[in-house]
């Protein structure tokens, strides 16, 4: 039955000291790792703000492309007083003066004939399934990127 022997003064009070530093330390890396976590969260973030942004970007592009193939599509069907088959050249609008993407598609003049004739009626519900297809292909990339993010706004 040994009673407790006293620690002088000076050397619990460099323990303690060097407790302390030891727990400063401890909590400055902490401090560190946390900053690194909320850099790489606000780097995480503004990653996702770009892709939503250029997300909008494509589905306000998609949009003028369907009003582009809905303006092609209402100048394509023959009204009433038509015959099936023949598109009017010179009432085609401005939607179809150029491709809504200049180079995937050739220029839309190069398949309407000066005459108006059958084959320029063709070519134009060519360049018309193109267009289709293409705003298709649009439409599944973007429904891609949607889920894509909402996977990315669901993660850690």
């Amino acid at each position: 039955s040994r009673s407790p022997v006293p620690v002088p003064f000076p050397q619990r009070s460099a323990r303690e000291q060097q407790d302390g530093e030891r727990a400063l330390r401890e909590a400055r890396s902490v401090q560190a790792e946390q900053r690194d976590r909320l850099q790489a969260v606000q780097e995480q973030r503004e990653q996702l703000r770009q892709q939503e942004q250029r997300l909008h970007q494509e589905r306000l592009s998609l949009a003028r492309q369907r009003e582009q193939l809905q303006q092609l599509r209402d100048e394509l069907c023959p009204g009433p007083g038509t015959l099936p088959g023949t598109v009017p050249v010179n009432g085609l609008g401005s939607a179809l003066a150029a491709p809504v993407a200049p180079g995937l598609l050739p220029p839309l003049g190069m398949f309407v004939r000066a005459s108006g004739d059958h084959l320029g009626s063709a070519a134009l519900y060519g360049h018309l399934l193109l267009l289709k297809h293409r705003a298709r292909m649009d439409h599944d990339f973007l429904e891609n990127e949607r889920l894509f993010l909402e996977s990315l706004k669901k993660g850690p």
